[in-house]
């Protein structure tokens, strides 16, 4: 056990989600006070800047603030380092805290505003929203902070020493999966702890539309709030989200090597695709035939271990001389993205099924739907 390296992680880790409980915190201010429509778009973006893909998002910003980077003339930063890293990371996961209070103020009623009009500004934060959204924002602490500390692409790139990309470079090195796999314990213990902390809290997800009519929200929240956090958001929005699609589009090199680039790939990107199409499917067969089972917590472990360690405990368990048939081809690929996204897939499903009407599922009945029809008209 490389103690160092531990608390490496775990400094990142923290660092990264203070700055993204925060800044979440302050672009919910600005969210909980716009219509429906504004609402949407705007979390659109987050979701966007949560989805991304990390090299991505690194590369963007080796290209603006690397060695050879455009602004390193104006900001000279080093971007291969612990703060670097931080930076990073706090861009791809603060959205998390944004829908996780945004969800939480769906308690929030007309009647709390409207009990004390004089209540707004700091008070109004302080008084009533914070506590209200003190459940969501120590869910979405825990999960942030989770996944900052087995992230192990941005610390990779950037070549900051941290548990999951030194436990990688072992493997890489001596090939023992077993050796790999034990060191791995922290990466495991943490995700572990999430899941029992989870088991007895209820999640609100955020809606399109608040439960408070959003002119009386901005109104007792106050125009310097809701200005910082619509600056906040604004910037979020354009630094996580919109910056690392312009600088992609923008670059001479991303459309003169396209052609030949998709001519050299074109199995690699029919690979892509297919896989991800079959990894999906399974998913979501998997989830509507099981979505009635006790295991969809369980099923969060594998999406929240570091990706790596999953590639070594399946080389460690598969490569034997009875799976060859399936660790030599396809199959153990869409198997590994089966079982690392199994969570959306059975907990979309139950989510689904559950909330449909038992008198519409009935009546299909009654008109002969069969077992397989009713997902479809019901």
């Amino acid at each position: 056990m490389n103690w160092t390296l531990l608390q490496n992680s775990l400094l990142v880790s923290a660092l990264a989600t203070v700055l993204s409980v925060a800044l979440g915190f302050i672009a919910a201010l600005w969210l909980a006070g716009l219509g429906a429509r504004w609402r949407m778009r705007w979390l659109a973006a987050a979701i966007i800047a949560l989805s991304l893909p990390p090299f991505l998002v690194t590369n963007c910003w080796l290209h603006y603030l690397g060695n050879a980077g455009v602004w390193q003339r104006w900001l000279p930063l080093n971007i291969f380092s612990m703060g670097g890293t931080v930076w990073i990371l706090t861009l791809m996961l603060w959205p998390i805290t944004l829908l996780a209070v945004l969800g939480a103020w769906q308690r929030l009623e007309p009647s709390q505003l409207e009990a004390d009009v004089a209540v707004t500004g700091l008070a109004l934060v302080r008084g009533l929203l914070l506590p209200l959204a003190r459940g969501g924002l120590s869910l979405a602490a825990v999960l942030t902070f989770v996944l900052a500390l087995n992230n192990f692409a941005v610390p990779a790139i950037l070549q900051v020493k941290v548990f999951p990309a030194e436990v990688w470079v072992e493997f890489n090195t001596t090939f023992n999966t077993m050796a790999a796999l034990q060191a791995s314990w922290p990466m495991i213990v943490a995700p572990l702890l999430l899941l029992i902390w989870f088991r007895h809290k209820a999640v609100a997800w955020p809606r399109t539309e608040g439960p408070v009519p959003p002119k009386l929200f901005r109104q007792q929240l106050g125009k310097g709030w809701s200005t910082v956090g619509g600056v906040c958001m604004v910037l979020l929005a354009l630094i996580s989200a919109v910056l690392p699609l312009v600088q992609l589009a923008s670059t001479r090199l991303t459309w003169s090597e396209l052609p030949s680039a998709i001519a050299a790939g074109q199995m690699a990107i029919w690979n892509s695709f297919s896989f991800a199409v079959a990894g999906a499917t399974l998913c979501l067969a998997l989830g509507l035939i099981g979505w009635r089972w006790p295991v969809g917590l369980a099923l969060w472990l594998p999406f929240l271990v570091p990706g790596v360690l999953m590639g070594i405990a399946f080389i460690a368990i598969f490569n034997r001389p009875i799976f060859s048939i399936l660790y030599q081809h396809a199959g153990i690929v869409i198997l590994a993205f089966g079982v690392r996204y199994l969570a959306f897939g059975w907990n979309g499903a139950a989510h689904a099924l559950r909330g449909v009407d038992r008198d519409q599922t009935d009546a299909a009945r009654l008109d002969g739907a069969s077992r397989w029809q009713l997902p479809r008209w019901t």
